[in-house]
């Protein structure tokens, strides 16, 4: 409460009013489910306890004014009648797309006073550009009265940074989590389409750490820089789908993504697929195994068996590094992960995120939390960052 009225004031006194309405949207760890979403598999991700809180009032022109802390201490003005991309990576352009895809469906949206406050790191592979997208996007609503099923206004989302004003080509997961998780709940996601839906199920998946004195934690190197556009990424998906009609010929089965190869057909066809092309056969064998990974985690929450959920944790570790190489020209992250699963302590350590970075996600027991952090840091050097985060609540209005 402290902080939100701080934002209050700081609001009315950039823009001489009260706001109207105050939203939040979190940053996302992915829990499992490791380049699944545009191979049309499933998921298992969480909210973090970090989020980004916009608030706005309405205008009675077409201007947009907007501030946000660490990028326009003092308000950059746009017109919504002239909303042209920013240079590469520019801030304002997130903005700009969410509110370009809110225009298709209300046109007559009205100008803005909006601030933006953040504690979602921008470099912690947690989605700050998700978070952005979708408290931005709430909040407007609520502001306009526009009505939007949580999933469309999150496939929204996605579709304002996959555009050409952000031009990034995530998949769905990042504004999912962030629009659709719960408070101590892990979000599963099946990403086989529905209608014009990314996804065909979701479900909420209890999970309470606390009953096993247990924590979840991001690890980040700041200093090894990514950027998803440019990194290999667009050329794993490639391959993955060039993969598909290959293996509907060598199964005799119409197969219309990876999802639809089970681990025993892939078994079946691995050596051709190896005297194929090797490269896509390891792309293929992650994703074929990471599906049945995320079916097994759930089931091993369900359980209760929490161990068992974390060994499967580090085998999607060691996939996403040996298959999927995850680590090209970032070797920092093969050291993150191999030297902290190492650590007494850690129930199960994984790579996070698209990869081609230094970032880590660890299940890490309470009373080991402390000294993992210490011989991590010995074992790695400098510079790490730890973001521990209980599964919290997703996109919502605040005030």
């Amino acid at each position: 409460m402290h902080e939100l009225e701080s934002l209050r004031q700081r609001f009315s006194t950039l823009y001489g009013a009260s706001p109207q309405v105050i939203s939040q949207a979190p940053g996302r760890a992915e829990i499992i489910g490791n380049h699944t979403d545009y191979n049309n598999g499933y998921a298992l991700a969480a909210a973090i306890s970090r989020n980004t809180i916009t608030l706005l009032s309405r205008r009675d022109d077409r201007l947009i004014r907007i501030a946000s802390h660490g990028y326009a201490a003092d308000p950059v003005e746009f017109s919504l009648d002239d909303m042209k991309k920013g240079e590469h990576g520019n801030w304002l352009n997130y903005v700009k797309g969410v509110l370009r895809e809110i225009m298709k469906v209300k046109p007559e949206i009205a100008g803005m006073d909006i601030l933006i406050q953040s504690d979602v790191p921008s470099s912690g592979g947690v989605s700050s550009s998700a978070a952005l997208e979708l408290s931005l996007a709430t909040g407007i609503m609520q502001l306009f009265g526009i009505e939007m099923d949580p999933v469309k206004k999150a496939h929204m989302c996605q579709k304002a940074e996959n555009g050409e004003l952000i031009g990034i080509p995530c998949g769905f997961l990042d504004q999912a989590s962030s629009g659709l998780c719960q408070k101590d709940h892990l979000l599963f996601l099946d990403f086989q389409p529905e209608g014009d839906m990314p996804i065909s199920e979701m479900k909420q998946i209890p999970i309470d750490l606390s009953a096993h004195d247990m924590s979840f934690v991001v690890i980040v190197d700041k200093d090894v820089k990514r950027n998803l556009g440019t990194s290999g990424y667009p050329a794993r998906r490639a391959l993955c789908e060039k993969s598909v009609p290959i293996l509907a010929d060598m199964l005799g089965k119409e197969v219309s993504s990876l999802r639809q190869v089970s681990v025993a057909e892939f078994v079946s066809c691995r050596q051709k697929l190896e005297e194929l092309d090797p490269e896509m056969r390891k792309r293929v064998e992650h994703i074929v195994y990471e599906n049945q990974r995320v079916l097994d985690a759930v089931r091993a929450l369900e359980a209760g068996e929490i161990e068992t959920f974390g060994r499967i944790l580090t085998d999607s570790g060691k996939s996403a590094l040996e298959l999927y190489e995850l680590d090209a020209k970032t070797p920092e992250l093969t050291k993150l992960v191999t030297q902290g699963r190492l650590i007494e302590g850690v129930v199960g350590m994984r790579n996070m995120g698209g990869g081609f970075s230094a970032i880590a996600l660890a299940l890490v027991k309470n009373s080991h939390m402390n000294t993992f952090k210490e011989m991590l840091d010995d074992a790695y050097g400098p510079g790490l960052e730890y973001i521990p985060f209980v599964p919290s609540e997703g996109a919502g209005i605040l005030s």
